[in-house]
Parts: structure tokens; sequence; C-alpha cells
């Protein structure tokens, strides 16, 4: 039986089947882009396992780090009942902001919905109509004390998760883009096409994860720490697709301890 046959991929899932709640701030720091489900698997059994996009800005602090989050390109999680558990106090940056930044971006995504869902162009959409400076200003002069760059940042990132997620609900694509593309407008093809094809552009669900308990293709070298450990590769997984991020996020699961490892390796 194919690989394909004894797995299930689920698209942007609830949070409540990804996460076994520790601190509350779960929802904030980590969003859920994909989980694969095995069934009947000779190694895995009958295990999920779920690829995160982290909160992360760049700047970091001694406090940031801990027995689960060594440094900045490497997080683990305790498996508990095919979910995961991060049993610690989360420290990343301005996160005692988030949740209130999460509600007022969600908000604003929600009056919105017709704006983003319709297709318009870069121009548009930056230049004219200033979307994501807007929004990283009313996240500004809603909360005292969130560093200006960081609830930009903060911004974008939800929109932007929230709307790729809203697309694949209605549309069954992944594309965090939110403009189309006008490289070839008034060359093979007229405007009109690319809006009409806009919704159609992106990755189905079963195409999002590579090299499914394969080998890893490494952006760069390889981890060290794997020497160290013995890891079985699930996958990886392009968190630009999903949301505001240029990493490849590369999962293992290390068998004798049930924990994962999350591996992140930037363009």
């Amino acid at each position: 039986m194919d690989i394909q046959d004894k797995t299930e991929i689920v698209s942007f899932p609830d949070l409540k089947n990804v996460f076994d709640v520790y601190s509350g701030r779960e929802k904030y720091v980590f969003l859920p882009l994909a989980s694969v489900s095995f069934h009947d698997h000779r190694v895995l059994g009958n295990r999920s396992f779920h690829f995160i996009s982290i909160w992360d800005t760049g700047s970091y602090k001694d406090d940031f780090f801990n027995d689960f989050r060594r440094e900045s390109r490497i997080i683990k999680f305790k498996i508990v009942n095919n979910k995961y558990l991060y049993p610690v106090d989360p420290k990343f940056p301005s996160v005692e902001h988030l949740a209130q930044a999460y509600d007022i971006i969600e908000k604003n995504f929600n009056e919105n919905l017709d704006y983003y869902l319709t297709p318009k162009s870069h121009v548009k959409f930056s230049i004219e109509d200033k979307t994501l400076r807007k929004g990283g200003e009313l996240i500004d002069n809603s909360i005292g004390g969130f560093d200006r760059g960081d609830s930009g940042y903060y911004f974008k990132r939800i929109t932007k998760y929230l709307y790729t997620k809203k697309k694949f609900e209605l549309f069954g694509k992944i594309n965090s883009s939110f403009t189309y593309p006008e490289t070839f407008i008034g060359t093979t093809i007229t405007r009109e096409e690319v809006i009409s094809e806009f919704h159609s552009y992106g990755k189905t669900k079963d195409e999002i994860v590579n090299n499914l308990v394969d080998k890893p293709a490494w952006l760069q070298k390889p981890e060290e720490i794997i020497k160290e450990l013995d890891l079985i590769f699930i996958g990886s997984i392009d968190e630009y697709s999903f949301t505001d991020g240029s990493a490849e996020i590369y999962l293992f699961w290390d068998k004798d301890h049930d924990e994962v490892y999350q591996f992140f390796q930037w363009t």
C-alpha cells in the first residue's frame, strides 16, 4: 500500500486538535499549518503530527530559550494523545500583547472579508490602499507598548494566515498571496483572465507536505543535532504558502521520548 493511502492531511487544523493547552497563549504564538495522521503505519502506527509556524521577529533575549527551544532554528514539543504540549511559559517578542492584537486583527479581517477576497493588484493593495500599513497603525494605536515594528509584522502575519485559511475553505487551494501577478499581463494573458483565475492558483492539501516519510531536502546544510538524536523524518512544509514567513519547516519524531522537533531553515 502506498504511503498516501495510509495518511490523512488536514490543512489549517483547529487549535483544539493540535495543542494540549498549557499557557493559554498557544493560539497567539503558534499557528497550525497542517496535520498529518498515519493509519496502521509500520513505524508510525496511528500517530498524528502537526506543522507549526511560530511567532518570531528575529530579535531574541536569553529567556526566550529553554529545553524546548534551544535556539532560534529549533523547537520541540511533547506529544500527548496526538496533540502537542509546550510545557513552559512561552517567551516570545511582545507576547503580553499578542492576545489583544490577535482579537483586533481577527475582527478587522472579518469586517473587511469582501475586500480581502476581491482580487487586486499590488499597486491597489499596498500603494493606493496601504492596507498593511494601516493595519499596523491600527494595532499600534490600540495597544500601548507594543513595538511598532513587531505590531506591523504581527498584523501581516495573522491577517495572511486568516486570509489563506478562508481562501482554502472557499476554493480548496492554499495560496497566501494578497495580490495577483502582473508579469505576463498584456503579453500572454489579459488582466481579466488573471483576475478570473486568481482563486484557482495554489496547492491542494495533498501537495503541501514535501518528502513525506522520506529524506529531508535541506535548504542549507543538514542540522548537526540530528546526529545526536535518533529521529524519524516526517516531512517538511513551506511556511510562506500559509502565512508571512520564508522558512521551510522540517518535522522529526523522537520515538524514544515521544517528542517532535521542528527545524527552520530560511530561504
